[in-house]
């Protein structure tokens, strides 16, 4: 077959497999020698001998079968798992690892014996499945994830939803089979130990291709085209269309020994040889580059990783190929040399680059030319620009040359001091935007040649220096040039320059470079300044290897600036670095780990440029490299968190869902890793504790979080991990837990405590009260006695004096003559000490009546009626709303006297038609209305009283005394109420409210609003 055949093929794979991968693969226009080529033997830590298979598990770590047993390996260290199964034996052999549509690890041992790593552990399918005592020597896994499994001397079968279908019985077995593959018609391939390839298609077994009728088939590849590849010890075949397929492959390829085969994403076939790894693209291309001819070099197991990174191993160990940020090109690709000088890139995809030994050269999609005209060959190549179809080349000793493409092929002019030049030796050139050309010479100024003529400048016109390092043109038009002295720009025919004394770290500046934002950059010999605004400045918080020299400077098309010093290739955020904010996080430092052959820039113009396309070259004195960073930014696989461990107070935590912790733990520490195995170091996290309060962390790289003095409660551990890119693409993981609370945190223990406090409360409450209550018994029988006294002696003084003068009176009052003119007056005298008699009598009844104890309080006030005259125009009614309950004896006393004094004002003065008592019994209070439909009080009297008339006084008073709370309504002509209101837990008895609510109603003195008032009448 020939080789457009082998690229259909191929092609016909990639659409195919494209369609169920979202992974990126390798990049197959590099060659094998321009990946980033990791490898770990005995001497990084590598425990496991010969590898004999690969496979990554959906928890992003790498296993590896080998002689010594299975091998985890997370990216940064190898673990050799010698028993999965505690109660088992140890293992050695590991023949094969096979990954099933679940995700589970299928591992086949040496014997009749198996495991299976599903969800972070190990099993035994044996005890699991019925498989009994099965010696399995191959194993693969179809389209569909199932897994097909061939015994030894059993026959084959497919595993799926926990059982065994026979494929191939016993009796039909072909042999001892090594190598499986399926097809997508469903054909199930076998390769075995001496008979050649059998195929299984409907039911049925057959042989085919009777030309390997006798060989050992090691590996066996799905074709694209429905066929298979096959891999023998005598060279690889394809069978296709019912035919052996005769394919035009290399030589080598023909006669190796083909131990393994795997398609990678991108549908290029790797191969395991016995002289090294083998790569054939999906456009047909062999790259035979690492082939090895000494012996010990086999590859006997290959596996594309979750990131697309190709993984190989034999007896040296393991080793993996990856897709670095830069590709790098050197002597092998074509390079005449391999320290680089200037770089330009023009606008049809050529790369033009000098060597630091001489000549110019350029290159495209991998291809090198050389150009010699005008004897570029022989001379060394200062500086290189251009634009407008032109590049212009600055030289050592042939002065300025200007190429133009014509075709295929340049034409050249080339001017010197004889056509003006200020000097032939130009150390940097570069081509304005309309065409002009600026020459900068090594000593004798710079050169300026716009329409065939030059125009010559020097310190004497205002340069700081005769020698100049870098040109650029601003956006505005002006021209900037870096010298030894300081920089200078012309613009409108006038020179200007800048010194250390204008704000740059040094005077010596080396390049000069405008970024999109028409920010000015410049590389000074004491490190990083730039120029906005017409300010010089030095950014802050620069990192040290920017306050070095720095040899150049470009900005790729994700706006990040890269420099080049003498031992640093540096990407950095524009952005942070000129607002002042640059962190560690900002500043990617690159390194032979991601595909450079070394980092040391050259002092020479225009070492770092960026192409149309946005991608960085940079020359160094180990190859010209170019990086691609919205590719690589763009095909970056998301990274997810892989949690491996978790401990409670130093005890490992089981992590099956819903995990428990106990109360008393002080710590409690994560450990993490992530499923990204490329450069580990580069991984960054972020986590969050849900439940405790604090936000996302800061951006770290350790992979252990530790959470001290945890409360009680549900949380939820959130993280997120970056790439080795820098970019925060990858899924969140979660993990949550419950820390359970002690008994004295529980609610049943607070609430129990809750009633404990209000228990104590309630009892100091009614402790209070009682105080309260005997002091007011004791106020109330020093008022009683006091009231008793002063009734006494009234009774005996005052009335009794009255009276005795009233007698005296009301005998001189008969010895009078009829018609003595004295006779009138006494009369009215006598009257009047009779009504002050009277009144005194009733002053004295009030002060001494107590009703007895056994008389309800609206039963007192129903007897008033006997005590105070009413006319009989006057409807007097006591009203009761509810049953009656117990009172203390002096509440009861006080509010009768209250009752009793606004009655004595309703019966004395209202001139009232319908006077009426009401008593209230509540559960929450007691309460006694006085109403009247009389002619009222004028509002300024309620409010401020009536001079020498103590009444209303007296029933604020003895109100505000129990706790009660007294409102007082009333108004001219429209009658008087007077409203007391006691709370129950003062009224009545003890336990006759019937609400302890009431009592902390009491307690918070939740009380009626009083109006303010003053001394009544």
């Amino acid at each position: 077959m020939h080789r457009r055949g082998l690229r259909k093929g191929l092609l016909c794979g990639l659409a195919l497999l494209c369609l169920v991968n979202t992974a990126f693969g390798l990049d197959p226009t590099r060659k094998i020698s321009q990946y980033v080529h990791d490898k770990w033997g005995d001497d990084k830590g590598f425990v496991g001998g010969r590898i004999y298979a690969i496979r990554q598990s959906s928890d992003g770590y790498l296993w590896m079968g080998t002689e010594r047993g299975l091998v985890r390996f997370d990216g940064s260290n190898f673990i050799l798992i010698k028993r999965p199964l505690p109660d088992s034996p140890p293992i050695s052999h590991v023949r094969d690892l096979v990954t099933d549509a679940s995700g589970n690890l299928w591992t086949r041992l040496e014997g009749p014996s198996m495991l299976l790593y599903r969800d972070g552990k190990f099993e035994d399918p044996y005890a699991r499945f019925d498989l009994q005592d099965m010696t399995f020597t191959a194993t693969v896994a179809d389209d569909a994830g199932r897994v097909i499994l061939s015994g030894l001397g059993e026959g084959t079968f497919r595993y799926e939803d926990g059982r065994l279908e026979t494929i191939v019985s016993a009796d039909q077995n072909p042999g001892i089979v090594i190598s499986l593959a399926t097809t997508r018609d469903q054909s199930i391939w076998l390769g075995t130990q001496a008979n050649g390839l059998f195929r299984v298609s409907q039911g049925h077994i057959s042989r085919v291709a009777q030309e390997l009728k006798d060989l050992k088939i090691n590996a066996l590849l799905p074709a694209d085209t429905g066929g298979v590849w096959i891999g023998t010890d005598n060279g690889l075949h394809l069978w296709e269309g019912g035919v052996l397929a005769k394919l035009n492959l290399p030589s080598p390829l023909r006669q190796l020994q083909i131990l393994t085969m795997v398609r990678d994403d991108d549908a290029n076939i790797w191969i395991g040889t016995n002289h090294g790894i083998v790569r054939i693209t999906r456009s047909g291309a062999v790259s035979l580059d690492q082939l090895n001819p000494k012996s010990g070099y086999e590859v006997t197991a290959i596996y594309e990783d979750l990131n697309g990174d190709i993984w190989f191993g034999g007896s040296r160990g393991v080793e993996r190929l990856r897709n670095g940020m830069f590709t790098t090109y050197s002597t092998s690709d074509g390079l005449p040399s391999s320290g680089m000088g200037s770089v330009y890139a023009d606008s049809k995809g050529r790369v033009w680059f000098a060597p630091l030994s001489g000549g110019l050269f350029w290159m495209k999609e991998g291809r090198v030319g050389h150009v010699s005209v005008d004897g570029l060959d022989h001379d060394v190549v200062y500086s290189i620009s251009g634009g407008g179809g032109e590049v212009c080349v600055g030289r050592q000793q042939g002065g300025l040359t200007v190429l133009t493409e014509e075709g295929d092929s340049f034409t050249a002019r080339t001017y010197t001091e004889a056509d003006g030049l200020a000097q032939n030796s130009v150390y940097s050139v570069h081509r304005d935007r309309d065409g002009t050309i600026w020459a900068g010479t090594v000593s004798a100024g710079v050169s300026r040649l716009k329409g065939g003529k030059f125009t010559n400048f020097s310190d004497a016109n205002g340069l700081p220096s005769n020698a100049v390092n870098s040109i650029v043109e601003g956006f505005d038009g002006a021209t900037w040039l870096a010298t030894p002295s300081g920089l200078a720009s012309f613009a409108n025919g006038h020179w200007s320059k800048y010194t250390a004394r204008d704000g740059l770290s040094s005077s010596m500046v080396r390049t000069v470079f405008e970024d999109t934002t028409h920010v000015l950059w410049l590389a000074t010999s004491g490190g990083l300044a730039f120029l906005s605004s017409g300010q010089i400045q030095v950014p802050e918080r620069l990192p040290e290897a920017l306050r070095e020299q720095i040899f150049g400077i470009a900005e790729d098309g994700t706006g990040s600036l890269w420099f080049t010093t003498s031992d640093h290739i540096l990407r950095v955020n524009k952005d942070r670095l000129l607002s002042g904010t640059l962190s560690d996080l900002d500043v990617q430092s690159y390194g032979v780990e991601d595909g450079l052959l070394g980092v040391e820039g050259v002092s020479r113009d225009r070492t770092v440029v960026a192409d149309h396309l946005g991608r960085i070259w940079i020359a160094l004195k180990s190859g010209l490299s170019l990086a691609d960073p919205i590719v690589t930014s763009k095909d970056a696989v998301p990274t997810k968190v892989r949690i491996e461990s978790m401990a409670a107070g130093g005890s490992r935590v089981n992590m099956q869902n819903p995990i428990k912790i106990s109360s008393g733990i002080q710590s409690i520490t994560l450990n993490y890793g992530s499923t990204n195995l490329a450069v580990p170091e580069r991984i960054r996290f972020r986590y969050k504790l849900d439940g405790s309060g604090q936000g996302w962390s800061e951006t770290v790289a350790s992979r252990q979080v530790v959470y001290n003095n945890l409360g009680p409660g549900t949380y939820l551990f959130r993280i997120v991990a970056s790439n080795s890119a820098g970019l925060w693409n990858g899924p969140e993981t979660s993990v949550p837990f419950v820390i359970e609370p002690a008994f004295w945190q529980t609610l049943w223990f607070r609430m129990a405590c809750l009633a404990a406090c209000c228990l104590i409360v309630l009892a100091i409450y009614r402790l209070r009260i009682h105080q309260l209550t005997g002091r007011l018994n004791v106020g109330f029988q020093e008022r009683l006695a006091e009231r008793t006294r002063i009734a006494q002696e009234l009774h005996d003084t005052l009335l009794q004096g009255v009276l005795s003068a009233s007698l005296q009176l009301d005998v001189a009052e008969d010895q009078l003559p009829e018609d003595s003119p004295a006779k009138p007056l006494l009369k009215r005298v006598l009257q009047l000490m009779s009504t002050v008699t009277e009144e005194g009598r009733n002053a004295l009844r009030g002060l001494r009546t107590m009703e007895p104890g056994n008389q309800s309080l609206e039963t007192s006030f129903s007897l008033l009626r006997q005590e105070f005259s009413l006319d009989g125009k006057t409807d007097y009614r006591v009203i009761v709303d509810s049953v009656a309950r117990p009172l203390r004896p002096l509440i009861r006393d006080e509010v009768y006297r209250i009752g009793r004094e606004a009655l004595l004002n309703a019966f004395m003065h209202a001139h009232a038609n319908r006077i009426e008592v009401e008593v209230d019994y509540s559960s929450r209070h007691l309460r006694v209305l006085v109403r009247d439909d009389g002619r009222g009080i004028d509002p300024q009297v309620l409010h401020a009283g009536r001079e020498g008339h103590w009444g209303l006084v007296g029933i604020r008073e003895r109100s505000e005394r129990i706790g009660a709370n007294l409102r007082l309504r009333s108004r001219i002509g429209a009658g008087t109420e007077v409203d007391l209101t006691v709370p129950g837990s003062i009224a009545f008895e003890k336990d006759s409210n019937g609400s302890i609510s009431q009592w902390f109603r009491w307690l918070r003195r939740e009380r009626l609003e009083t109006p303010k008032h003053d001394k009544g009448k």
